[in-house]
Formats: structure tokens, sequence, C-alpha cells
């Protein structure tokens, strides 16, 4: 069945860790977009929660929003690099001393408070493991959650695709009524003429008969109808397959679709056929529209 890119799912974890809480919100693109807001301590984690993400979801613009109190510790400690400040303390003493400064013109430590890599961030590897569990656990209750609403949005989807699927194969099936007679009349209709305009010439000519039929043959639009016919089949037996994300294939057919009934229109003079054709690009118009919000 039919699942949509809009839905929510929103989970929340207390443990002895700490308060989580993640919101995710899911929107139409056409491949998979992945942002992540999380707070600076769980950056560490952002390909872990968006490789949990692509194993429940294909495609769409997912949202997440993730909230943390930690209770315990914190993920990553932070530690002096004393290396690095004893080389800086011996290279301003040095220059210090070249330059023959006064004494208190010499090294501080508040010379060190804009220097990059003064402060390392060493990860706490226990509490690491303990929060990339915890997370699991609780992105794992949010997609299911985001799961349940696009599967309801998916079926709200299907039904009204469903109508519009049953309209064009009502179409179809009274174009097929009409399409052979109309063929039948443009023949007649041809040879009226040219009898009227050359009197005789069609029992003389033989060749001005094979022109007629050549003529009819294009206005022939078996094929296209069987084409359209086998397009509506395969976009239901890819709607009924529930093993497969199909948004995208789905919008393929519709587009082969158009190309078919347009073709149809283009082919028939008959009034009749070109309400219907009207009636099918209208019905699949609204379904490509649906199919846009289809994962």
């Amino acid at each position: 069945m039919l699942r949509s890119m809009t839905a929510y799912g929103r989970a929340a974890l207390s443990v002895p860790l700490g308060h989580f809480v993640v919101e995710l919100s899911s929107v139409n693109r056409r491949h998979l977009e992945i942002i992540c807001h999380c707070p600076a301590e769980l950056l560490s984690f952002d390909v872990d929660l968006k490789k949990w993400i692509a194993a429940a979801v294909s495609r769409g613009a997912l949202n997440v929003k993730l909230f943390v109190q930690l209770t315990k510790a914190s993920v990553v400690s932070m530690k002096p690099n004393l290396v690095l400040a004893r080389q800086l303390k011996d290279a301003w003493d040095a220059i210090s001393q070249d330059l023959e400064l006064p004494k208190e013109n010499g090294f501080k430590l508040e010379m060190l408070a804009d220097v990059e890599q003064i402060i390392l961030q060493e990860s706490d590897v226990s509490i690491k493991e303990e929060l990339r569990d915890v997370l699991h656990q609780l992105f794992h209750q949010a997609l299911e959650q985001l799961i349940i609403m696009k599967d309801v949005e998916g079926m709200a989807l299907w039904e009204d695709i469903s109508e519009h699927l049953e309209i064009i194969h009502t179409v179809i099936k009274e174009i097929e009524l009409i399409a052979p007679e109309t063929v039948k009349r443009l023949h007649n209709k041809l040879r009226e003429r040219l009898e009227e305009a050359v009197p005789g010439c069609l029992e003389n000519e033989e060749r001005i008969l094979r022109e007629i039929c050549i003529y009819t043959e294009k206005a022939d639009i078996s094929e296209e109808l069987a084409r359209l016919k086998s397009h509506l089949d395969q976009f239901r037996n890819l709607i009924d397959d529930t093993e497969v994300r199909v948004g995208k294939t789905l919008d393929f057919i519709v587009q082969e679709m158009n190309r078919e009934i347009n073709t149809i229109g283009s082919k028939s003079s008959e009034l009749k056929i070109s309400q219907h054709v009207i009636t099918v690009k209208t019905a699949l118009d609204r379904i490509r529209e649906q199919i846009q919000n289809v994962e």
C-alpha cells in the first residue's frame, strides 16, 4: 500500500543517563534528505542517526530535533593540551628574551585563551556506548510513530488515487467501444469525398484506395489504448506491492499514460473521444498531484 512522505513522529525517554526527546517531521522531497538539529555533545552520533532513519524511510525531507538533559555525566571530557601550552610558553619566553623585554611583558596565561586545540575533547567510551543504545531506542520509537502516520496518510492518498484510476478505466472501455466505428466512418467518409471530387476514381485507382487505408490506419488508436491499459495494470500492481516504495516509479508511469492519451487525442477527430481524452487527462493530473507525496 502507498506510504505518504508527510508525517510526524515523537518519542521521549527518561533513563538514569538523562531525559531525551526527539521529534521527526517529514515533507515532500524527490530524494531522501535528513537535517539533524542535535546538542553539541551528541554531534558525534550524527552518522548513526541518519543511518537509522535511512533504514526506515526511502525519500522525503526529514527534519530531526533532538533534545537532551544529561544527569549522569557528559559524553565528553575537557583536557588541556599541555604539550602545546609548553611550546607556546617557550616561544613567548624566547621572543621576550631576544627582545630584552621586561619580565611583566613576558608570557601570560590569558595568551592561550584564543589558541585552537589548547583544550582537547575526549570521549568517554563507556558513556558514549550507553548513549548510543538510548538514542537507538528513542529513534526506534519515533520512527514507529512516523511510519504509522505515513501509512494512514498513504491510505487517504490511495483512496483518492483509486477513484481517479477507476474513472480512467471506465473511460478507456468507452473509447474502445467508439474507436472501431470511428475508423470505419473515417474510411467511408474519405471514399465518399474522393468519389464526389473525381467520379469513378475509386474503381480505377487502386493506389488511392491504398492511401485511404494508410490514412485511416494512422488514425487507429488501438495500440495506444493497449499501452494505456497496460500502464494502468502496472500502476495497480505496484501499489499492491507492500515491499517496495514506489513513488518515483508511479510518477514515471503517469507520465507514460499522459503520453498515450495525448497521442489518442491528436489522432482522433471524434468529438466523443476528445471529450473522453479531457476526462482522462484531468484524472491523471489529479493522480500526479497526489503521487508527489508518495514515498
